[in-house]
């Protein structure tokens, strides 16, 4: 079974559609789940299929946040994970590897040059964040995919 989901989002000042993130959510031929994202937010995926998995109970953990950061009883919510880190606000949620914060010594990009790191890190707005999250409960819940 296949999930192929998109939330965008329209300026309405500029008349343009943005589209926020583009995944889809499928199945290996050993019913191992994985999650894809679009370029610019591939670090979502690796987090989703491998940091949060089929865990549903780190998920509900994190919808709580989530209802909590939305009624302004928290500021923000972190989880960390073993490659990974989730941080919610308010009104984002980013998931970023720890080896961003790695100190690279001598091994540090010269100065006219940029380490590439958008794999390693990637935003959203927390409504979208929800409505994915929401998304891959459903489908690993699914049992009929497997």
């Amino acid at each position: 079974m296949n999930m192929l989901c998109c939330a965008a989002f329209r300026f309405s000042y500029l008349d343009l559609w943005i589209a926020a993130l583009d995944y889809d959510f499928t199945r290996d031929i050993y019913g191992d789940v994985c999650a894809e994202f679009s370029m610019g937010h591939e670090a979502l995926g690796y987090w989703v299929t491998h940091e949060l998995g089929t865990r549903q109970s780190s998920i509900q953990d994190i919808f709580s946040a989530i209802a909590q950061l939305q009624s302004h009883q928290r500021f923000e919510y972190e989880l960390e994970g073993a490659e990974y880190n989730l941080l919610l606000s308010r009104e984002n949620a980013t998931v970023r590897a720890h080896a961003l914060d790695s100190d690279y010594g001598e091994d540090e990009p010269e100065e006219d040059m940029d380490l590439y790191d958008q794999e390693s890190s990637s935003s959203c707005g927390l409504d979208d964040f929800a409505e994915m999250l929401n998304g891959w409960l459903r489908f690993i819940s699914d049992k009929k995919g497997r």
